[in-house]
């Protein structure tokens, strides 16, 4: 049944010497029988079990099992043997503490793919003796019960051979004689090859006795030839399933709960710092400022500027007629320029007084030529009259506010802000200049419109405490009403400008154009793709919003974040990978007998992989999970901040199922880095380094 063939074995010791375990051993194995392999400690008699039970492979020579020669096994072949022709009984139980007796016994059946019943495991365990120890848990056995469930691991897959590797070696006598006369009943069956130093245990029990001293055997053995048709084809049998095997190595996760539970605060502190760091290298330029209009309902004018955007920074260029008439025609629209006008002071205090008086229009940002249809088109009520003649002029409700904040003074009229009405502005004068600094031209309030700005809700800026977060996020929304809005204009007839500004001339072009917002996004995006097609590298034209006249710094701060987060994105990525990989090798360190005994079991390769990688598989599944939320709350938080850092209300960045399909890509790549390395390096080891703890 199994010849041993001129087998020698040389190991190298970790300082590079070679030792000679065995040289030149010859023996046969019949079917059936009690053999024992006898010598004193360190005559190589494991080592020659070790390679009889598939667990190491000799130097030279040959193991024939039913004509099948070990030499043309592969590594699939010698894990059928051991899962369904082999019952390994260690010296040292090699029992997993973690599993009860009948989950140590089932497991054998598992591994090859299979369930055991609960009559089979009591059968087993009926026949060593302890069938009453069925649910019991290993740490509350004693040595020779634990031996015995051992026995009946082995015996529970009906094996072809029993290997016992100094089976009683740990025992007392007593519990050594029962264990000897259970594998001397089992020999009747099966072949049973024990090692012992015992003398006369084997002499008592064996029916064969191979004697080793320092390597080599003491008698001389002639072999019988085997002829090839008495091969034997090895049996494949299914191995322990994914699930199951994933299931088993659920087990190890209660070992130490306290390391578990630190490593998945720890990775889910890595992968939430990561999910922020992508969402942040993912921000869209062109979302933003779409989102800034939707996010206000689409109530913020349509306004286009002209920027040379060089090295020194962004200036303003004039959009000229031509180009005015253009973009009217392509895009079907009715924008209107705007030039730029300057008011002298008409207030009863200095204007220098009130640099930091954030809420007051202290001057237009521009004049527009309107007609009595234009601003019923845009739905603006108006209290007065429209102008008649070229020097009259319609302020704002935002402008008469300012008014009745600071008061008016103007030609010698002073009016405290108490007294401020719009019937007393109404016919008061106000000096615009502009166009190469020309001399102020004098032009009366006929009438004031109403925008629908709501001054009101910025009442709070007068009580913040101008260095908090909340007072700059205001100061900064007012600014931009101040910058490019319907709210901060003045508005004349048409033909006033030329009119009243000898050196006006409108084919110089206008500041820029103003028109109604669309009232959807998609009509939205096609006038900012528009414009994109229109621009040049350092001419662009710019779709303005609310958000506009921060987007250059915001753009320029946007860039920063996304450099540093991608630095930061990969220092998290190693993090995890260095945390899962310790954690990993801990338990590998620590479990690596038992994936020795696993082997020696039957065990695939592949199996002991996905059982022993689960442990980071559950570490990474439960922290990618808090990760999400972490993720989440880290750029709603950061989303918060910006807006108040740069006066904005749409959100720049969002954590969606892009961003999460990335993370969950990393973290399924950061775990098979860090299973990869400490898993393969135990499972390319033979089964019988990992038991004997030698792993280099």
């Amino acid at each position: 049944m199994l010849q041993l063939r001129k087998i020698t074995k040389v190991y190298k010791t970790k300082q590079k010497t070679k030792v000679q375990a065995l040289t030149d051993i010859n023996y046969e194995f019949k079917e059936k029988g009690f053999y024992a392999i006898l010598g004193k400690s360190g005559s190589g008699k494991t080592t020659l079990l070790n390679i009889i039970a598939g667990l190491d492979k000799p130097t030279s020579g040959e193991v024939i099992f039913e004509g099948q020669a070990f030499s043309s096994f592969k590594g699939k072949d010698f894990d059928a043997y051991r899962n369904t022709c082999v019952g390994f009984v260690f010296q040292e139980f090699n029992l997993l503490e973690n599993l009860n007796v009948y989950k140590n016994v089932s497991l054998a059946l598992e591994l090859q793919g299979r369930k055991a019943t609960e009559a089979e495991i009591i059968e087993v365990l009926r026949k060593v003796g302890i069938e009453d120890l069925i649910y019991r848990n290993i740490y509350e056995l004693s040595g020779g019960q634990k031996q015995r469930v051992a026995i009946a691991r082995a015996l529970i897959k009906k094996p072809r051979i029993i290997i016992a590797d100094e089976p009683t070696g740990s025992l007392d006598q007593e519990i050594a004689v029962e264990i000897f006369e259970i594998l001397k009943e089992l020999s009747k069956e099966y072949l049973v090859i024990l090692v012992t130093h015992n003398e006369e245990y084997a002499e008592t029990y064996a029916e064969q006795i191979l004697h080793l001293a320092e390597g080599r055997q003491k008698e001389e053995v002639s072999l019988e030839e085997i002829e090839e048709e008495n091969r034997v084809e090895l049996e494949y049998k299914k191995s322990l399933s994914i699930f199951a095997s994933l299931k088993m190595g659920f087990t190890n996760l209660r070992i130490n709960v306290v390391r578990l539970v630190i490593c998945i605060i720890l990775s889910t502190i890595s992968f939430s710092c990561f999910g922020f760091c992508i969402t942040v290298s993912s921000y869209s330029e062109r979302e933003i400022a779409l989102n800034s209009i939707v996010v206000d309902d689409y109530i913020d004018p349509n306004v286009i500027a002209n920027w040379d955007v060089g090295e020194n920074g962004r200036n303003s260029l004039p959009i000229t007629k031509e180009k005015l008439q253009k973009i009217n025609n392509d895009l079907q629209k009715n924008y209107k320029g705007i030039s730029q006008v300057y008011a002298k002071s008409c207030f009863l205090k200095s204007v220098f007084e009130h640099n930091n008086d954030q809420l007051s229009l202290i001057n237009p940002c521009g004049g527009l030529e309107v007609n009595e249809e234009y601003l019923t088109k845009l739905g603006f009520s108006l209290y007065g009259n429209f102008p008649q003649v070229e020097d009259e002029i319609i302020i704002t409700e935002y402008y008469y506010h300012t008014f009745t904040r600071l008061g008016y003074k103007e030609d010698s009229i002073e009016i405290p802000q108490e007294k401020i009405t719009k019937d007393i502005l109404l016919g008061k004068p106000i000096y615009l200049s502009g166009f190469k600094s020309e001399n102020p031209k004098k032009f009366k309030i006929c009438g004031i419109i109403d925008t629908g700005f709501d001054v009101k809700q910025y009442d709070a800026l007068y009580r913040y405490d101008v260095n908090s977060k909340t007072y700059a996020h205001d100061f900064n929304l007012v600014q931009q009403y101040k910058n490019a809005s319907y709210h901060s204009l003045v508005y004349l007839k048409e033909g006033a400008l030329k009119a009243c500004f000898e050196h006006y001339d409108e084919t110089n072009g206008y500041t820029y154009i103003i028109d109604e917002m669309p009232k959807n996004k998609e009509k939205v995006a096609e006038i900012y793709d528009y414009l994109n097609d229109i621009s040049s590298l350092n001419n662009r034209y710019v779709f303005c919003t609310q958000l506009i006249p921060n987007i250059n710094d915001l753009i320029v701060k946007l860039k920063l974040y996304q450099f540093v987060s991608g630095i930061l994105g990969g220092i998290a990525s190693i993090f995890s990978v260095c945390l899962l990989y310790s954690l990993l090798s801990f338990t590998i360190e620590n479990k690596k007998k038992e994936m020795g005994v696993l082997r020696a079991l039957g065990a695939k390769a592949r199996t002991i992989f996905v059982m022993f990688s689960s442990e980071g598989i559950y570490v990474n599944f439960v922290s990618l999970i808090l990760a999400y939320l972490g993720s989440s709350l880290i750029v709603l938080y950061f989303n918060h901040f910006l807006k108040y850092q740069n006066g904005i209300r749409v959100e720049i960045y969002h954590f969606n199922v892009v961003q999460y399909l990335i993370l969950l890509g990393v973290a399924i790549a950061v775990t098979i880095l860090a299973i990869a390395v400490p898993v393969i390096k135990v499972v390319r080891k033979s089964p019988a380094e990992a038991i004997r703890m030698e792993i280099k």
